[in-house]
């Protein structure tokens, strides 16, 4: 487990995860919100990837800082905080009053880079769709969340536009798996797909 995350802790950019050099792309909406988008998203994951599930890993920094929270969502939050996939804290209490200071943002990057492995089969199915939701709807919810393939050495993420991206861990990526995922993706109603070749630098 920790070469997995020492893998995606060497191949992922996490300021910009597009910029990665195993970067092989993303589906995302392309038409106006509609209501259940990202239901739909993550329920085409769910399936597509049905019979591996139990083989991915979670690696997640993904937190709720209850200063914001209270805008949409919080059922799916209370849930997350209960099973223990999300904590939740006040950035104020944490990390002080002036976010404009430089120990304040050193502080959040580094809750946001404290990313913790957890095996897929810890959890229901439940509550994995559940964190995969909130990731792309939940106001006040911040961190990383990637679902790792390790046997493909793959790093699936959720994103706020409502799609999946795709990084390939290392030289032995499974580009084939992450391609044909894609472009089944584009195939979904209102949602387009980008494939790319991972860098060769």
């Amino acid at each position: 487990m920790r070469d997995t995350l020492r893998l995606l802790m060497m191949s992922a950019n996490l300021s910009g995860y597009g910029e990665s050099n195993g970067f092989l792309g993303f589906f995302e909406k392309d038409t106006r919100y509609e209501p259940g988008m990202e239901e739909s998203a993550v329920d085409f994951f769910m399936r597509y990837f049905r019979n591996d599930l139990e083989y991915f890993v979670i690696a997640s920094s993904v937190h709720a800082n209850s200063d914001e929270v209270g805008h949409y969502g919080d059922d799916l939050i209370q849930g997350l905080v209960q099973s223990g996939l999300v904590r939740q804290f006040s950035y104020k209490k944490r990390f002080g009053r002036d976010p404009s200071s430089q120990k304040y943002t050193e502080s959040v990057e580094k809750e946001w880079s404290d990313i913790s492995l957890i095996k897929g089969d810890d959890f229901s199915i439940v509550c994995i769709r559940s964190l995969l939701v909130a990731k792309m709807v939940v106001y006040g919810l911040y961190g990383h969340c990637f679902i790792m393939a390790p046997d493909w050495q793959l790093a699936f993420y959720p994103h706020d536009d409502f799609g999946f991206g795709v990084i390939g861990l290392g030289d032995d990526a499974n580009v084939r798996v992450a391609h044909d995922f894609l472009a089944q993706a584009d195939h979904l109603p209102g949602m387009h797909s980008s494939i790319r070749m991972p860098s060769t630098s």
